[in-house]
């Protein structure tokens, strides 16, 4: 029995496009804060109030940085 997958362009935009995710404090630009960005276990931005994190998480995911 032989299984053959095949990722449509769907996919494989998908799997190029790394996902983004809001973690919690940490240490960012050598600097603690509250909240953190994380794409591919890399802590992108950070900063300690809750609106900027939420608008710079969707700035990255508007230009298609992440999903």
């Amino acid at each position: 029995m032989i299984m053959i997958t095949y990722f449509g362009p769907a996919n494989a935009s998908t799997l190029a496009t790394p996902s983004c995710k809001m973690t919690s404090e940490g240490i960012f630009d050598g600097s603690w804060v509250k909240h953190r960005i994380v794409v591919n276990e890399d802590v992108v931005y950070g900063a300690n109030d809750m609106d900027s994190i939420l608008s710079q998480l969707d700035s990255l995911r508007d230009q298609g940085l992440c999903r």
